[in-house]
């Protein structure tokens, strides 16, 4: 009896099934207010995000073909030190995650949360509706409402 519960729990484990939907959104705002771009995107699914995704791709691979650059990580990477170099602070997110809804495989998820937006002494609160898709043993945000 002990085997088969270590095996289920190992299964378990290796199916990503204790991941929970609602660290993916925290991560997603800590993304966020770092301005990490490249995280950001890396966590959304979704065919507008993957036909950015394309365009990067496409726009780095030409600008390193005829510069020897990719202009494109080059933009991206300099977001977060943009703050460190020039002051730039952004927005900043903030979000207290309410209870959540999954499936039962928890193969999908919908996640509750009040997010707080500040830039330049100016906050806004507001409650959305994350849509999460688990691919791979990942969650992924398929829809923000």
């Amino acid at each position: 009896m002990l085997i088969i519960l270590i095996c289920a729990g190992v299964f378990l484990s290796y199916m990503g099934y204790f991941e929970k939907p609602e660290d993916r959104v925290q991560e997603f705002s800590e993304a966020y207010n770092r301005q990490d771009i490249k995280k950001m995107i890396s966590m959304i699914h979704h065919p507008e995000v993957d036909q950015i995704k394309n365009t990067f791709n496409f726009t780095g691979a030409i600008s390193s073909a005829l510069l020897g650059v990719d202009v494109v990580d080059l933009l991206i990477n300099f977001m977060p030190l943009s703050e460190e170099l020039l002051g730039y602070t952004g927005s900043r997110m903030y979000i207290d995650v309410q209870p959540s809804e999954s499936d039962l495989l928890r193969t999908e998820a919908i996640v509750y949360a009040k997010v707080k937006t500040e830039y330049e002494g100016v906050s806004e609160e507001e409650h959305l509706v994350f849509y999460l898709k688990k691919k791979d043993r990942l969650w992924y945000i398929t829809d923000i409402k």
